[in-house]
């Protein structure tokens, strides 16, 4: 209720969304732990389960990915493999900066630092994409939508010492700051992003579209638009300086695209069929819901940061990362929440189970994220 009498009145509606954000992402947090202590205690596994920490917890949140990004953030960029034959050039360098920035309140602790990073970008995110929505949906839908985003099946990654939850972050940064043509700010989020996450890059589509419909087309909009490709050009420039290879992050990425490597032990055993059918039909999933993505469903630059994930995620050939990938693309969860009450009782329990799933699935490495 937007009340607007009395002294807290409109701050009444402030106080719901950060309780209900609060509960949800406490009730997701203790999900994991215990999904985390299933799989370490309990759940007898017949391969390796690498992991930056081997304490209780931080094992399953610090495995596959984490433990390149948290030796980036331990040690700084490797000239040999530090895990299998996998170079950490392909890493980018911002959440790794930030975890070791962390880690001086962590007592060093890098793993406990990547873990609450990510899980205090989650946050932030979720606030962000609440004042985002709610001009679009209302506010009861807005909030809706930032609940559905925390229980989506690749919201998993939010809460692992990775890199989803920082690049959303900086993302709903990158966008909020253009629709209210603060464009120095959406030109430093967006090279964050970029240095990030290769596919921050592309957060130029739906930028664009944003300078183009606010009408503000001066220099001072498009100029920030040149900090993204000049950060990746930066860190181009460094890796070459490091280890003489231009485009290192390139040549090492090669090795995670391919195809065999989608479940633990580098192939794809036997019985794995099932493995992969959840990953096409999450996919598949997806793509339905862009069907309702029509102008007057969402503003075109949404339905642009749409098609540019979808299309990430078709182009990065890592069937195994669909879910995660997917989490960070925000219209989704605004296009559910436009949705009838049928929509409202189905999804979270379709979405819980399939956020439950993935979270056995990854913290067992039996489809490492």
């Amino acid at each position: 209720m937007d009340s607007e009498g009395g002294g807290g009145g409109v701050r009444r509606p402030w106080r719901h969304a950060l309780l209900v954000i609060g509960a949800t992402f406490i009730a997701t947090r203790a999900l994991l732990i215990l999904i985390a202590l299933i799989v370490e205690f309990a759940l007898p596994l017949d391969f390796p389960r690498p992991s930056f920490s081997s304490a209780p917890v931080l094992a399953s949140l610090t495995g596959t990915d984490s433990i390149y990004l948290l030796g980036i953030a331990a040690d700084g960029y490797h000239a040999q493999p530090i895990h299998d034959a996998y170079l950490d050039w392909a890493f980018f360098p911002f959440f790794p900066l930030v975890v070791r920035l962390t880690s001086l309140v962590t007592f060093g602790n890098v793993a406990v630092a990547g873990v609450l990073v990510s899980n205090l970008a989650l946050l932030g995110a979720a606030w962000l994409l609440y004042r985002l929505g709610e001009n679009r949906l209302g506010r009861d839908r807005a909030l809706l939508a930032v609940v559905y985003l925390m229980i989506a099946p690749g919201a998993v990654a939010f809460g692992m010492a990775y890199t989803d939850s920082l690049f959303l972050l900086l993302a709903l940064v990158a966008m909020g700051a253009a629709e209210r043509g603060r464009w120095s700010l959406m030109g430093i989020a967006y090279a964050l992003a970029t240095l990030t996450r290769l596919p921050g890059i592309l957060l130029a589509v739906p930028l664009v579209l944003v300078i183009w419909f606010s009408g503000q087309r001066s220099w001072r909009a498009i100029l920030p638009l040149s900090f993204g490709p000049l950060a990746l050009a930066g860190f181009t420039v460094y890796l070459w300086q490091q280890f003489g290879v231009w485009f290192a992050f390139l040549q090492a990425q090669a090795s995670w695209n391919n195809p065999a490597r989608t479940v633990a032990g580098g192939g794809l055993p036997a019985g794995a069929e099932p493995l992969v059918v959840l990953l096409i039909g999450t996919l598949l999933l997806y793509v339905f819901l862009l069907v309702y993505a029509r102008p007057d469903r969402l503003d075109v630059p949404s339905i642009a940061y749409m098609v540019v994930g979808l299309l990430t995620v078709l182009g990065s050939l890592r069937l195994l990362s669909v879910a995660r990938y997917l989490a960070v693309v925000w219209p989704f969860s605004w296009l559910l929440a436009g949705r009838g009450p049928a929509m409202r009782m189905v999804w979270p329990a379709v979405s819980g189970a399939l956020f439950s799933l993935y979270a056995l699935l990854h913290f067992s490495q039996a489809l490492a994220p």
